[in-house]
């Protein structure tokens, strides 16, 4: 099962690389009405309720299907379709089309009820003439879905005896919500599913103007110590992510560099030289959404038995460069993002099932930077391939640690923030060499991540 935003994503990716949206709806309208016809007698009456959105185009599709089957169709429609695809299904359907107002006065009991008005791109709570529509509708014994039940999530939702859905099972799905529910397969590629695109951009979370400081994502990076560059790059990345508050927790001997990086990184100073136990005295004292360890951290064994320490006792972390090791991982909203070298230290081999394997076997999230992206959550597995040459420069892998850190404490499970931070982080790359030049710096590359993100 996916999140409903997961179909929203692939939707907006599939356009982007080209597939054909129309042969989609094609595909999807025809195993609708094949649906009908193996399960209703060609007698019995069926009434298509259309949106004015490809879950509408759907709907013309089935019904053209139907009608040339003989079988008893009438559709209604809201208004006219908006979206192109659904504009070619409405100039395909050579039949009758009934004003949505029309259906207020059909009584009809022994009616099968084709439920297209809206599908799953639609937020919020159901506006007019949808709310009234969903009380109408209801009042019928025999309701078929399309994709899933208008409303589906809200207060105020269709309740069929059985939804036919797409590709796969919505999260959220079950037989009180969506009756018996048949998954039908219309043609996205595995290789479209997997790759990473625009649509990974609606995974970024709106800001709220009610929230405060803090309150929209707090962020401890931990590091330092053997290099002083990596944590103030780090937690640049996750101020472009969008946290609005970073704290950085450097030993003293880069406490000097990193508090005159940027004024705003709130930076702490720790006894010694290296990251230790000593670390979470301070991280206790402040509530944070993420803790990013690792950059610039060294390899020391008294820092990998801090590192140990925070798996145990704290969620929501991403852990990087020197930190990355094996270690008894928890279930604990945990990403890990090595390149090709600091992946041996966990025993993975570059290869799918490897990292697929490793990241289910131990609950975390794995991002492998390098010239493809690779990122899975054991179950579900994401190649992106934005970026540029030049991001192989110091401090890139730092900066993209700190951006899953901020998305990650936006609210963002690992698994999408490792996504959408590879993602923006590479178009942000492509965006930086036409902006910079081909020379630029992780600092002009951090300046470019707030365009992607807001694009």
């Amino acid at each position: 099962m996916r999140q409903l935003i997961e179909f929203q994503i692939l939707d907006e990716n599939a356009q982007y690389y080209g597939v054909d949206f129309f042969e989609l709806m094609v595909n999807a309208g025809t195993a609708v009405a094949e649906h009908i016809m193996t399960n209703e007698e060609i007698s019995t009456p069926v009434i298509f309720l259309c949106g004015h959105g490809n879950n509408g185009g759907d709907g013309y599709i089935a019904a053209e299907i139907l009608k040339k089957n003989n079988f008893d169709v009438k559709l209604y429609a809201v208004k006219k379709p908006v979206t192109i695809t659904s504009q070619k299904a409405l100039k395909r359907y050579n039949f009758n089309i009934y004003s949505i107002d029309e259906f207020e006065n059909y009584i009809s009991k022994s009616t099968l009820i084709v439920d297209c008005l809206l599908g799953s791109g639609v937020k919020g709570e159901l506006r007019p003439p949808y709310h009234e529509l969903v009380k109408r509708v209801n009042e019928f014994e025999n309701i078929l879905s399309v994709d899933v039940p208008t409303g589906f999530g809200t207060s105020h939702t269709v309740k069929p005896q059985a939804t036919i859905t797409f590709h796969e099972k919505k999260l959220g799905m079950n037989k009180r919500n969506s009756g018996e529910v048949f998954v039908k397969d219309v043609g996205f590629s595995s290789e479209i599913d997997e790759l990473t695109g625009p649509g990974e951009l609606l995974l970024f979370p709106d800001f709220d103007p009610k929230k405060h400081k803090g309150q929209n994502g707090k962020v401890a990076v931990v590091g330092g110590g053997d290099y002083s560059g990596a944590p103030s790059l780090a937690a640049l990345g996750a101020y472009r992510g969008g946290a609005d508050l970073v704290h950085v927790f450097v030993p003293e001997n880069s406490y000097d560099q990193v508090s005159s990086f940027v004024p705003e990184l709130i930076v702490h100073k720790l006894d010694g030289k290296i990251i230790d136990m000593a670390i979470f005295r301070e991280l206790q004292r402040e509530n944070f959404d993420c803790v990013v360890i690792g950059p610039g951290m060294g390899k020391h064994e008294d820092s990998f038995e801090a590192v140990q320490f925070l798996i145990d006792n704290f969620d929501n972390i991403v852990i990087d460069a020197d930190a990355i090791n094996l270690y008894n991982f928890r279930n604990c909203n945990l990403l890990l993002t090595p390149h090709l070298g600091e992946l041996s230290r966990l025993n993975i081999k570059n290869s799918r099932d490897n990292l697929m394997s490793f990241a289910k076997s131990n609950s975390v999230s794995l991002l492998l930077k390098g010239e493809k992206d690779y990122i899975t959550n054991g179950d579900y597995f994401k190649i992106n391939t934005t970026g540029h040459p030049r991001m192989a420069v110091g401090g890139t892998g730092d900066l993209l640690s700190g951006l899953c850190g901020g998305l990650i404490a936006k609210g963002l499970s690992p698994f999408e923030a490792g996504r959408l931070a590879a993602y923006s982080l590479g178009k942000a790359g492509e965006l930086c060499y036409e902006e910079y030049g081909a020379s630029f710096l992780p600092t002009d590359l951090s300046l470019c991540i707030s365009k992607i993100l807001s694009s």
